[in-house]
């Protein structure tokens, strides 16, 4: 048996409807995923806190798109599509400089989409 080789990437995407009554299955969903990833109890909290305060932002389309991607280095979570002002809010901006390593606004035209890095190396429980 060839013992396991380290993680390069590992992404998994949902999309659920923007209304507050799916918000649940994103957090679910990223939840599982920093469970794997092994991430410290503390920071699996503070990054759902940032994802459940972007989320309770103005969406731009009725769906939202959260990709979370796991890489050696971090984790990265992509949440889309939102108003391009949305990270103009100073407010929101100075909740999620304190809760994650990196804010990365990616706009797209008439929408935008947020993303969230915690750096924290990958830790295979396997």
């Amino acid at each position: 048996m060839s013992p396991a080789s380290p993680v390069t990437a590992f992404r998994t995407t949902v999309e659920f409807p923007a209304g507050t009554a799916f918000r649940d299955v994103g957090m679910l969903v990223l939840g599982g995923v920093a469970s794997r990833f092994e991430l410290p109890l503390d920071r699996v909290d503070e990054l759902l806190l940032a994802v459940e305060s972007v989320l309770l932002q103005d969406a731009a389309s009725p769906m939202i798109r959260l990709e979370a991607e796991v890489a050696p280095t971090g984790l990265r979570v992509l949440l889309g599509s939102f108003s391009p002002a949305t990270l103009a809010d100073q407010s929101l901006r100075r909740v999620l400089e304190r809760l994650v390593d990196e804010i990365v606004e990616q706009p797209g035209g008439d929408e935008t989409a947020i993303q969230l890095v915690v750096a924290a190396p990958y830790r295979d429980g396997a």
